[in-house]
């Protein structure tokens, strides 16, 4: 896998806004506002896309695509978050309550759910809330279990493999 922590090129805008269907056509996806990972094959196609938004100066907004599990290995999400965590207090992700996929790996990652908002993608869909603090990031060094009490997820969504 090649990995470029790069702004997005339009192959990768174009796969992440229609994976998580969102419009991202005013995003220049630059820093200091942007953090962005492209993985790609050998071949160079899109294995994997991160961009997060540093929306606040303590928060940046985690989304991401994974077409090839392989992409994202253990080394290269502790360079995402350590790189996160060097500006934010806390990532947060917005997953659809559709994403089930999403929705299990969630807590895998360490990010905590936190709630549920009514037309929060967007303004046009629901969203699942989840959270995540340096303290729960599974893949930083000295990670020793997480800090946070867990809510209780929605009637009928699981963090739970089926």
């Amino acid at each position: 896998m090649n990995v470029s922590f790069a702004p997005l090129r339009s192959d990768a805008v174009r796969i992440l806004a229609d994976s998580l269907d969102i419009d991202f056509s005013i995003a220049s996806f630059k820093p200091p506002a942007w953090f962005c990972v492209t993985a790609r094959d050998d071949e160079g196609t899109i294995a994997g896309v991160v961009a997060c938004e540093f929306t606040r100066d303590f928060d940046a907004t985690f989304n991401a695509v994974v077409l090839d599990r392989r992409c994202l290995t253990r080394r290269l999400y502790r360079a995402i978050f350590t790189a996160l965590f060097s500006r934010a207090v806390r990532v947060t992700a917005e997953v659809s309550p559709f994403n089930n996929d999403a929705i299990r790996v969630m807590p895998r990652m360490g990010f905590v759910y936190e709630g549920y908002r009514r037309k929060g993608i967007e303004g046009v869909r629901d969203a699942l809330l989840f959270g995540m603090l340096k303290e729960d990031c599974v893949f930083l060094p000295g990670y020793a279990g997480g800090t946070t009490q867990v809510m209780e997820m929605p009637h009928g969504l699981s963090t739970q493999s089926a």
